[in-house]
């Protein structure tokens, strides 16, 4: 259930005795030898934060617009006005790109380039008709590479095909969930990270996703072999990482004066969504920014220095 996050405990507890872990998860694989347990940690829901903040912000004056931005007004080197669909335009001296997986397209109404691409991720609801996993147990994260386990018909299968082999080799650690609602589990595991150059709606989920982590997390918790083969019945959903090189988000003033942006905020964009967009405030508003400021802006791509270290890392670089 919701607890209020002041005055936690912070750290992290080392649990090595097997027996306790048995005893307070007793649905877990019983060859668990140790488990971490995050003290300050949890979750919280996106879709009501969202719709927390939207309402707040109108008790305050602002009003919404449902439109879409078909061309900027950059009379004198500089934002003016920003033109609708509606076939209405707004006056404005600021204007904030927050367009998501669409940060790249829109930055090109001001013939500016982003280094940004898309991936598709995705999470699978699926329904423990069964009761496998108990509603009050935490966000839980399996840190083991997984085989799954299919028949020998089943491996024939995936080995017969260059687009399914995949599905014999092992996945690296990370498959994780939580309960949600009544009976849902909230499955996620983020194994791909193929881009797009033009986002889709709905995406193009893997049509195995949802049987691969069903079968991912019974090696974690093997009461769920009873949903093997339920993958397709299992709700696919998610939508797009919109990430830097190095996974740094972008937050700040563009070339063009007036002209602004905040993304690629990928995995971990509702944590820091608060202190993005009040970075973000700090710059339009001309106010004194904080030393590490500089840190978040495009133009840390001119720096060759800096093109050089980026070149060194890792595809999933600082990747939640």
């Amino acid at each position: 259930p919701p607890t209020e996050f002041r005055d936690q405990p912070v750290g992290i507890d080392m649990v090595l005795d097997a027996d306790l872990i048995r005893h307070h998860y007793p649905f877990l694989r019983h060859e668990v030898m140790a488990m971490a347990h995050v003290r300050r940690a949890g979750f919280f829901d996106s879709w009501s934060f969202g719709q927390w903040m939207l309402e707040h912000i109108q008790t305050r004056g602002v009003r919404v617009r449902r439109d879409r931005v078909t061309g900027l007004d950059l009379t004198g080197g500089r934002v003016r006005a920003v033109h609708l669909a509606s076939g209405d335009h707004l006056q404005t001296e600021a204007f904030v790109i927050a367009a998501g997986p669409y940060l790249k397209p829109v930055a090109k109404l001001l013939d500016v380039d982003i280094p940004v691409v898309n991936e598709i991720h995705a999470k699978v609801t699926l329904r423990d008709v069964h009761g496998i996993v108990p509603r009050g147990v935490p966000f839980m994260l399996w840190n083991d590479p997984v085989t799954l386990a299919w028949s020998e018909t089943e491996r024939r299968q995936w080995a017969a095909s260059p687009d399914t082999q995949w599905l014999l080799e092992t996945i690296p650690a990370g498959v994780h969930f939580r309960p949600r609602g009544e009976q849902d589990l909230l499955l996620i595991w983020t194994f791909e990270d193929h881009t797009v150059d033009s986002p889709a709606y709905p995406p193009p989920f893997n049509p195995h996703y949802g049987e691969v982590l069903i079968r991912g997390l019974a090696d974690m918790i093997p009461g769920l072999r009873v949903y093997f083969g339920q993958g397709h019945a299992a709700q696919v959903d998610g939508g797009y990482y919109c990430k830097t090189p190095e996974n740094r988000p972008l937050i700040g003033p563009l070339p063009v004066p007036g002209a602004y942006v905040i993304g690629a905020l990928t995995g971990y964009g509702l944590m820091a969504s608060q202190a993005a967009g009040d970075l973000l405030a700090t710059h339009i508003m001309g106010e004194p920014l904080p030393d590490d400021a500089g840190e978040f802006l495009l133009s840390r791509y001119d720096d060759p220095a800096y093109q050089a270290e980026i070149a060194r890392l890792d595809a999933a670089s600082g990747q939640l």
